[in-house]
């Protein structure tokens, strides 16, 4: 009987011994990368409005951007005949600093470009996220689906080593040994002071939850971390103070609370706190939060009052100065009434902060149209 039971368990054993170790090789403890601060050379306000996009396809959503070395904005999101369609592509423009122009957008992916790199069947693509990675290459990470909706989704990864113009092959990224769906992108992601990068992530498919994926340049896999305690918190965005501590903010998909959700580390991500709730009306939309001088934190986000129907038809700016306990909302981006507002809607915020100082938002405004706003430091402050 105890050798049968033994023969039984076996090959359990050997499957998780090649789980445990497909990732023998040991890395630091995490510790974030810090943003460096940035000169204010502009004492004057400034604040400018373009469109990223064109009417280049029906639909656009999702914006991702990054700022160049030369000074430049390198933007993409997702676009096509209406969402999730097989016809949808991920679209890349530049930005012209001294021009002040974007330049006409290009398709640089399609599902099936990403069939032939994975060499399976894709379904449909979205929600790109582009990272500047200290060590050089440009990495775009995006979301694949294969049979489905968005919540049997997976993630893939691409690097380029010129600034964008061309990039290597997907690759697909295992972050379940089982059944590896349901994981979705949609806001920045940390670095590590190891060169490995912290995916901010999220699960659809069961409980809705968000946690980081740690990983290699080369695709490796290293780790997850469970960033939200319960479940219905999505699209976590993240703020770092120090290489130990950094708070997350999510979006909350229930239906009681509506205000946007708070967690913090103090051990670079490994855990985080039981998330608590903030002031910040919010009807399960996305968010995102940055941080700027005097140690201030702000958020752009729907702010949309629980009980109100159309939650998207206001994107507006809050501040807080003690690191997301407290915030004040002081400006919006947009605000439409009565009765426009059924056919308003601004979501998906993106910031991304130049080599100069200044800071990008990026939206979609009503599923047409990219739109980049530019602001400096002296603009911020201002509204605080």
């Amino acid at each position: 009987m105890t050798i049968k039971i033994k023969n039984h368990i076996l090959p359990m054993v050997m499957l998780l011994g090649a789980i445990l170790s497909l990732s023998h090789e040991r890395f630091d403890a995490p510790k974030f990368v810090i943003p460096a601060v940035l000169p204010v050379t502009d004492q004057q306000p400034s604040y400018q409005q373009h469109d990223a996009s064109t009417e280049l396809t029906h639909m656009v959503h999702s914006a991702t951007a990054v700022a160049l070395p030369n000074g430049n904005l390198l933007a993409m999101w997702y676009g096509g005949s209406r969402e999730g369609h097989t016809d949808v592509k991920i679209y890349s423009s530049l930005f012209d600093q001294q021009q002040q122009q974007w330049q006409a957008p290009k398709a640089i992916l399609d599902r099936m470009q990403v069939s032939n790199d994975l060499d399976r069947y894709v379904k449909k693509v979205g929600n790109p996220v582009l990272i500047r990675h200290p060590q050089g290459p440009l990495v775009l990470v995006y979301v694949s689906v294969s049979l489905a909706g968005w919540a049997t989704s997976q993630i893939n990864m691409m690097l380029s080593y010129d600034d964008g113009q061309t990039w290597h092959p997907s690759k697909h990224l295992v972050t379940s040994p089982f059944i590896n769906i349901s994981t979705l992108v949609k806001n920045d992601a940390v670095i590590y002071q190891d060169g490995t990068i912290g995916i901010t992530a999220y699960h659809e498919l069961v409980g809705e939850f968000s946690e980081i994926v740690r990983v290699t340049l080369d695709g490796q896999v290293i780790n997850k971390y469970r960033m939200s305690s319960g479940d219905k918190t999505i699209q976590p965005t993240v703020a770092t103070y120090s290489p130990t501590q950094a708070v997350t903010f999510m979006r909350d998909t229930g239906k009681d609370v509506q205000k946007v959700r708070r967690s913090t580390t103090d051990d670079g991500g490994l855990t985080w706190s039981a998330y608590e709730t903030t002031q910040l009306d919010n009807l399960s939309s996305a968010i995102y939060t940055f941080t700027g001088h005097k140690g201030r934190s702000w958020m752009v986000y729907n702010d949309a009052p629980k009980g109100q129907e159309h939650g998207r038809n206001t994107l507006a700016l809050a501040v807080s100065d003690d690191k997301g306990i407290n915030w004040k909302t002081v400006h919006h981006f947009e605000r439409i009434e009565e009765p426009e507002v059924k056919e308003s809607k601004f979501a998906y915020p993106w910031v991304a902060r130049g080599f100069d100082g200044q800071f990008h938002l990026f939206y979609t405004w009503n599923r047409k149209i990219i739109k980049h706003i530019a602001f400096n430091q002296a603009w911020l402050e201002g509204k605080a």
